[in-house]
Parts: C-alpha cells; structure tokens; sequence
C-alpha cells in the first residue's frame, strides 16, 4: 500500500482568467443563437397564455413580446 500524502493547506495555483476576447464572444453568441428556436418556442407557449385574457397588455406580457422581437432578430 504506498503511503499516503499529507494533506496541503495550499490552494492549487489556478491560471488566471483570460480577457474575454473576440473568440470567446463568438463562442457566446453561438450559444446564444443555437438556443434561440428553444427561447422562441418557449416564449411563444407563454405568450399563448395571454391569448383572450384580462391580462393581456400587461407589463410581463409586453416583456414576453419584446423578448420574442428581440430573439427572432437574434437568431435571423
């Protein structure tokens, strides 16, 4: 049985973080865009739940339409 190591009170040296450079931003817009139908189909399914109701034109409503605006012309 090889003996065992003692335990460090040292963190692990971690790189440091890099600047968030033009590839990295690419990557995250990528993302974005790959999940968009997803966004936009569940956004969709929520606005539904305005259809013919009291509520319609309220403020979370008008946010649910301006987020479908704002992913449909994210992912074109």
């Amino acid at each position: 049985m090889p003996p065992s190591l003692p335990a460090s009170t040292e963190s692990p040296s971690l790189p440091a973080a890099p600047l968030a450079g033009a590839t990295e931003k690419t990557r995250a817009k990528a993302r974005f865009t790959a999940g968009a139908p997803d966004l936009l189909k569940a956004l969709v399914e929520a606005e539904r739940f305005f259809d013919g109701s009291d509520d319609r034109g309220c403020p979370l409503h008008q946010k649910i339409l301006a987020a479908i605006d704002t992913v449909k012309g994210g992912a074109a």
